[in-house]
C-alpha cells in the first residue's frame, strides 16, 4: 500500500506541487484580503468619526456665530443712534421751534439715513462674522486634531491670543466702518430726497424706488461714484468691513503670533473680496431691503377700513404724506436692529445660501496643511 501511495505520489508530483501551490497562494490571498479589509473597515470608521467631529464642531461654530452676532446688535444700534441723532431732533421739534420747517427737513435726511445704514450694517455685521468664525472655526478644528494625534511638533494655527486678536477685527465695521459708511449713505439721501417736499405724497412704490436709487448711490465702488465693472467683483461695501490692507493693524506680544494674525486676516480679506461673498452679500441685501418695505407696507394701511376691508387692502394704492412716513422710518432701528429675539437678523443668518456659503469657507479652512513649528 505504501509503495502504491508512493509511485502516485511520484507520477502526480507535479500536479500536486501545482495543487499545492494554488491552495497556498489561495490561503495567503484569502489572509491578505482579510487583513485589507479589516484595515478598510479601520479606516472607514475612522473617516466616519472624523466627518461626525467636524460636522459637530461646525454645527457649533455656526451656533456660536448667530449668538454673536444677536449679541452684538445693542451695541451696534448704540453705535448708530449716537451716528444719526435723531431723537434730540425730535425733542427739538417738539418744543416748538420757530425753524420747525428746517429742523422737520433735517429730519427727513436723518431718519432716511439712519434705517439705511441700520439695514446695511446688521447685514455686513452677519456677514463679516459669517466669514471670520468659520474661518477661525477650521483652524480650530485643526488644532483639536493635533491635541487629539498629541503632535507636538506641529504649531496651533489659532492660539488663543491670535483667535482673540482675529475677533477684535470686527471692531473696524463697528467705528471706522460705520463712521464712513453714515457719511456716504447720509449724501445720498440728500441727493435723492432733498428736494422732496413735506406735503408730498408717497405710496410705497414711490418708497421701493427711492430705496432703490439709494442703493444705486450707496452700493458703489468708491466715494467717487465709479461703476460697478462688469469684471471686478470686489464688493462696494467690503471697504466698510476691513481697512486698508497693511494698515489698522494693532500689533501681537510675540512675532509668531503677528505673523498667524498676517496670515488668517489676508484670508480673510480673500473671501471678503470673492466673487461668491459679493453674491451672497447681494441677496441678503435684496432681502434686507425687502424686510424693510414689508414692515413700511404695514403704515399705509388706511386707518378708517369703513369700504376697505382686509382682504382688500393693498398698500401700494394707498398714499400718505412724506411727513408722516418720517417718524415710521426712523423708528425702524428698534425693529430691524432689537435685541433678541430678532426675526430681521435671524433670517439673514438662516438663509440657505449663507449657510452654504458658510460650509464652503469651514470646508476649505479646516483641510488646510499643518505647519511646522519652528525649531
Amino acid at each position: 500500500m505504501l509503495a502504491y501511495i508512493w509511485n502516485v505520489l511520484k507520477r502526480n508530483k507535479r500536479k500536486l506541487f501545482i495543487l499545492g501551490a494554488i491552495s497556498g497562494g489561495t490561503y495567503l490571498l484569502w489572509k491578505s484580503a482579510g487583513w485589507k479589509l479589516a484595515e478598510w473597515k479601520e479606516l472607514e470608521a475612522a473617516e466616519c468619526l472624523a466627518n461626525a467631529k467636524r460636522q459637530h464642531h461646525f454645527d457649533c461654530n455656526q451656533r456660536t456665530c448667530n449668538t454673536t452676532v444677536l449679541s452684538m446688535l445693542p451695541k451696534l444700534r448704540e453705535t448708530i443712534t449716537k451716528l444719526v441723532d435723531s431723537e434730540s431732533l425730535v425733542k427739538e421739534i417738539k418744543s416748538r421751534p420757530e425753524n420747525k420747517l428746517d429742523l422737520w427737513s433735517e429730519l427727513k435726511i436723518m431718519s432716511f439715513t439712519r434705517t439705511l445704514v441700520t439695514v446695511y450694517s446688521t447685514t455686513m455685521l452677519a456677514a463679516f462674522l459669517r466669514v471670520q468664525l468659520n474661518v477661525l472655526g477650521g483652524y480650530m478644528y485643526i488644532d483639536s486634531c493635533i491635541d487629539d494625534n498629541n503632535q507636538k511638533s506641529f504649531s496651533l494655527q489659532a492660539a488663543p491670543d491670535v483667535q482673540q486678536e482675529y475677533l477684535s477685527k470686527v471692531q473696524y465695521l463697528l467705528l471706522d466702518g460705520i463712521t464712513d459708511l453714515t457719511k456716504t449713505v447720509t449724501e445720498a439721501v440728500e441727493n435723492v430726497l432733498g428736494k422732496l417736499s413735506l406735503q408730498d405724497s408717497m405710496k410705497l412704490q414711490d418708497m421701493e424706488d427711492c430705496l432703490t436709487k439709494l442703493r444705486g448711490q450707496v452700493e458703489v465702488l468708491s466715494s467717487d461714484n465709479d461703476v460697478l465693472l462688469a469684471g471686478n467683483m470686489v464688493h462696494p461695501l467690503s471697504r466698510y468691513m476691513m481697512g486698508a490692507e497693511g494698515g489698522n493693524q494693532s500689533s501681537c506680544k510675540l512675532a509668531s503670533s503677528q505673523e498667524s494674525i498676517h496670515r488668517i486676516m489676508q484670508e480673510t480679506r480673500d473671501v471678503i473680496e470673492s466673487n461668491d461673498f459679493c453674491l451672497v452679500l447681494n441677496n441678503c441685501l435684496d432681502i434686507a431691503f425687502s424686510r424693510l418695505l414689508d414692515n413700511m407696507a404695514h403704515f399705509f394701511r388706511p386707518s378708517v377700513q369703513g369700504e376697505l376691508s382686509n382682504r382688500d387692502f393693498n398698500p401700494y394704492k394707498t398714499q400718505l404724506p412724506l411727513a408722516k412716513v418720517i417718524p415710521m422710518m426712523n423708528a425702524q432701528i428698534f425693529t430691524l436692529c432689537s435685541d433678541a429675539p430678532n426675526q430681521f437678523v435671524q433670517e439673514l443668518l438662516l438663509v440657505p445660501f449663507m449657510k452654504d456659503f458658510a460650509a464652503n469657507i469651514y470646508e476649505s479652512f479646516s483641510q488646510v496643511k499643518i505647519h511646522r513649528a519652528d525649531p
